[in-house]
């Protein structure tokens, strides 16, 4: 665990007359409660955005370094005194205090706006000195390290921050399966653990662990529940989940097999029995699998593939041992016989044109995919391109905003968030999202390829047939214009090609063991797989009693904010999926449909549910970084009640630490009610909260 201590921010202006007149703000907090409180546009919002810019978490709020943070501290800023007086940003940087349970002290340095000299935004300097002697203890070479941001490996790389922060705070970071990792497994980002202790005021009111970036971590949010309450499942659950993906892949592979079955179906004009469509271990229901032949279209009958090859055995035998034929023996037979073959032979080809016209659509949509991943990936390069423009601060040069394309002058903000609320995707959001496109035509491009090739040696097949039906109806052909005198030659061409029928034949029946091998090898994979998947067991007892208390501590607290919206006894933590570890609305207590509490839920209790449950992580969290920032919990209409219960069990908390920026002064339901600072603090032991009240007129930036 670890709690802020200091919070320092240093901006030097083209009106500072040296390098040490500086402006900017310093805070101190304690371990507990901590209230920031002010008027709007006071700077709370500066503030808090400091804290996450200073931890490497700004990405929780939307944007990746610098890009997250107020133009007051990276461009302009005023100050009020007898008339308003611009500054302009020339150097900035973030400073945090910070301290773990060790009692060992670190100061993070983290740069907002840098000169040429080398610095990046993209990385944060480690001193191993208290904010206070930092200076003093510069000049005695302080030890100090340097580590990058957002970049791959900055959770696991020993250079990484986020590496170094879960060292400094005591977490073992557990491996956890990973979608989009080749090796299955990554990191539980530390990104992804904050956005269950930093509640944003724009987002992170909407659902439970609203900003949680997506890094590809499956089923992310029960991860982080499992870390956060050092749950035994976390360990158990990302096997599961290596074991469930190998699942899948084992019936998506039987899926293939099976599909397989019908091509040989079509290139034989067979009928293949008893394949099991859906995957199974029993042995016998592979061995069932069976070709069988139609007599005629006009009958029912059929033959099996061993007898099919052995009558055409013998009816070659009977053409070794028939004895030349003249044309004049044969002619009524062989006029039968031409009408025949040239029937078959019109519906063949009318049926490989129209097979043909099929295949060559699905061509041109294998191009159109092809195309389409050409586009993602030029789309992907160009956000990775944006993202070093952005890290490098290529934009960001002498305090003016040009593109570094066109060199037009853009604005920082280019939509005002005053009056308009439009989500907006980060670059790694985009990019994240590209990548999940390009995944999901590329596996449109594997199965369609797939499809193909099997289609083209189906076609293969039937135009090989075409040339066979062709050969013998020339051959009779020209027994019926040829001397009748002369010896027949479609008895000859007739032998030949039930030879190449039985040479098929057997190759179909080589064909189908082979699948059948194959099904059997699936079935084996699977039976291995289920057993270890059923080794693993469920969440062992501790996990539950883990879980009784917390539901217990989330409930209790609920209710005490005032939760209006159900009865106690039909919410509670979900065990199982869906809303695994969430709070479920129940009927009663058997429901087997249990159903989200937001939708259950009116705006303002919801906002009830994300304290509660959020403060009772910190409460129970055994693996719990200890710290938790709400910033503008009064959201959709709560009460000032509410509000004062959750100051109080705020400063309950006094083993870890719990931070709340909150405005004051201004109306904040439809009762009419106003944000009143001292009705929400009275009551509450003065030792055990730390107020911090910002000026009603002069904004959080002045002269230090």
């Amino acid at each position: 665990m670890f709690k802020i201590n200091k919070l320092r921010v240093e901006i030097l202006t083209d009106k500072s007359e040296n390098i040490n007149d500086l402006y900017g703000f310093e805070f101190s907090f304690n371990q507990g409660f901590n209230i920031i409180a002010g008027p709007n546009s006071r700077g709370k919002t500066t503030i808090n955005s400091c804290i996450y810019y200073a931890l490497g978490m700004e990405e929780l709020l939307g944007a990746h370094n610098e890009k997250a943070l107020d133009k007051a501290l990276k461009e302009e800023f005023s100050i009020h005194t007898h008339e308003e007086v611009n500054y302009k940003v020339q150097f900035s940087k973030v400073l945090l205090e910070i301290e773990n349970d060790q009692k060992k002290i670190s100061c993070l340095e983290r740069y907002i706006k840098v000169n040429n000299d080398g610095s990046k935004t993209t990385n944060i300097g480690v001193y191993h000195s208290t904010l206070e002697n930092l200076y003093v203890e510069k000049n005695t070479n302080t030890a100090h390290e340097i580590y990058f941001l957002n970049s791959r490996g900055n959770n696991d790389d020993p250079n990484g921050f986020y590496s170094w922060l879960g060292d400094f705070a005591g977490l073992v970071i557990p491996s956890v399966s990973n979608s989009s990792r080749s090796s299955k497994y990554s990191p539980l980002y530390l990104q992804i653990v904050f956005s269950a202790l930093f509640i944003e005021q724009t987002k992170g009111w909407s659902e439970f662990f609203a900003t949680m970036p997506f890094f590809g971590v499956t089923k992310a949010k029960e991860k982080i529940i499992e870390f956060l309450l050092d749950l035994n499942e976390i360990s158990l659950s990302t096997q599961k989940d290596i074991l469930n993906r190998d699942k899948d892949l084992i019936l998506e592979q039987w899926t293939r097999k099976v599909k397989s079955f019908s091509y040989l179906e079509k290139q034989s004009n067979s009928t293949i029995i008893n394949i099991p469509q859906a995957l199974t271990i029993d042995k016998t229901q592979i061995e069932k699998i069976s070709v069988v032949f139609s007599r005629s279209e006009e009958e029912e009958e059929k033959i099996s593939l061993p007898d099919i090859i052995t009558e055409k055995e013998i009816l070659v035998r009977e053409l070794e041992n028939k004895p030349l034929t003249t044309i004049k023996e044969n002619r009524e037979e062989a006029i039968l016989e031409y009408n025949t073959q040239k029937n078959k032979y019109s519906e063949l080809k009318n049926y490989v044109d129209k097979f043909e016209n099929k295949l060559n659509i699905e061509f041109k949509q294998l191009d159109n995919l092809n195309t389409q991943l050409n586009i993602i990936n030029s789309e992907i390069k160009d956000h990775l391109n944006l993202k070093k423009v952005f890290s490098e601060n290529i934009i960001n040069e002498r305090g003016a905003n040009h593109c570094p394309t066109c060199s037009q002058e853009v604005s920082t903000n280019l939509i005002s968030t005053k009056n308009i609320r439009i989500p907006q995707l980060t670059l790694d959001e985009n990019t994240n999202f590209l990548r999940s496109q390009k995944k999901l035509i590329e596996s449109s491009l594997l199965s369609l390829k797939s499809t193909i090739n099997e289609k083209e040696v189906l076609l293969s097949y039937f135009q090989n047939s075409i040339r066979e039906k062709e050969i013998l109806i020339k051959s009779i052909s020209k027994d019926l214009i040829s001397d009748d005198r002369a010896f027949s030659e479609s008895d000859i061409v007739r032998k030949l090609q039930l030879e190449r029928e039985i040479e098929n034949l057997t190759n179909l029946r080589i064909s189908v063991a082979d699948l059948k091998s194959d099904l059997e090898n699936l079935a084996t994979k699977y039976h291995n797989n289920t057993i270890k998947i059923n080794n693993l067991g469920e969440s062992e007892k501790e996990d539950e009693k883990i879980l009784e208390d917390f539901e217990k501590s989330y409930k209790d607290l609920l209710f005490n904010f005032g939760y209006e919206s159900n009865e106690k006894f039909k919410i509670s933590i979900n065990r199982k999926e869906p809303f695994k570890y969430f709070p479920v609305y129940k009927r009663f207590k058997d429901d087997t449909l249990p159903q989200s509490i937001r939708i259950n839920s009116s705006a303002s209790d919801f906002v009830r549910n994300i304290w509660a449950y959020t403060l009772s992580l910190l409460i129970r969290g055994n693996n719990h970084p200890g710290l938790v920032l709400f910033d503008e919990p009064g959201q959709h209409r709560t009460n000032l009640n509410s509000l004062k219960e959750l100051f109080k069990s705020c400063s309950h908390i006094t083993d870890r630490q719990t931070i709340i920026f909150t405005s004051i002064d201004k109306q904040f339901n439809d009762e009419g009610e106003k944000l009143d600072l001292e009705i929400l603090i009275n009551g509450l032991n003065k030792s055990n909260y730390n107020l911090i009240q910002l000026d009603n007129v002069q904004k959080v930036i002045r002269k230090l």
